[in-house]
């Protein structure tokens, strides 16, 4: 079994991840994916042309973000709005072979409230709570499903009496829903 520490590395990369999508516009990942496809094509072909032929290039995720609400589509019976809480951010990237959605917000409640309740949500649709409820202090707590495809990861900021959370989601395209 992992240590504590061991994820740490994986949360960290999460939430880049999850701040990434929830910043950034449609266009961004599509000019990364391109650039990323273009190089990758680009030695291994003697072909005078650096793009991509049509039939090696992969689509371009699609993804958008919104402030203050839920993005159109997000995934609402995989990561519900807890009960209180009121919407920061919202992000919502449609990609393969693991889609991500993120959301982040607040809500008048102990860290500890919001780690129950979302450990609730989400072992209720078959995911495995991962041990340990914080990463260096903060609150944090990470869930996988079908063999470790599929992350979510939950992390809180507590301030007085308000906590805020976000959520990150790597799952697969036929889980969002």
């Amino acid at each position: 079994m992992l240590s504590q520490r061991a994820y740490v590395p994986v949360a960290t990369a999460l939430a880049a991840v999850v701040l990434l999508a929830g910043c950034s516009g449609a266009s961004a990942p599509a000019t990364s994916s391109t650039s990323a496809s273009t190089s990758a094509s680009t030695p291994s072909s003697s072909s005078s042309s650096a793009s991509p032929s049509p039939s090696t290039a992969s689509p371009a995720p699609t993804g958008d973000s919104a402030v203050k609400k839920l993005v159109d589509g997000f995934p609402s019976q995989l990561i519900p709005l807890m009960p209180g809480a009121a919407v920061a951010s919202s992000s919502l990237q449609h990609s393969t072979p693991l889609a991500v959605a993120s959301l982040t917000a607040t809500v008048t409640a102990p860290a500890a409230d919001v780690l129950t309740y979302y450990t609730k949500v989400f072992t209720d649709q078959g995911f495995a709570a991962q041990p340990g409820d914080e990463v260096e202090g903060v609150p944090l707590k990470t869930f996988v499903r079908a063999d470790g495809a599929e992350v979510i990861t939950v992390s809180v900021v507590q301030t007085d009496q308000t906590a805020t959370f976000t959520i990150g989601a790597n799952v697969l395209p036929t889980s969002l829903k």
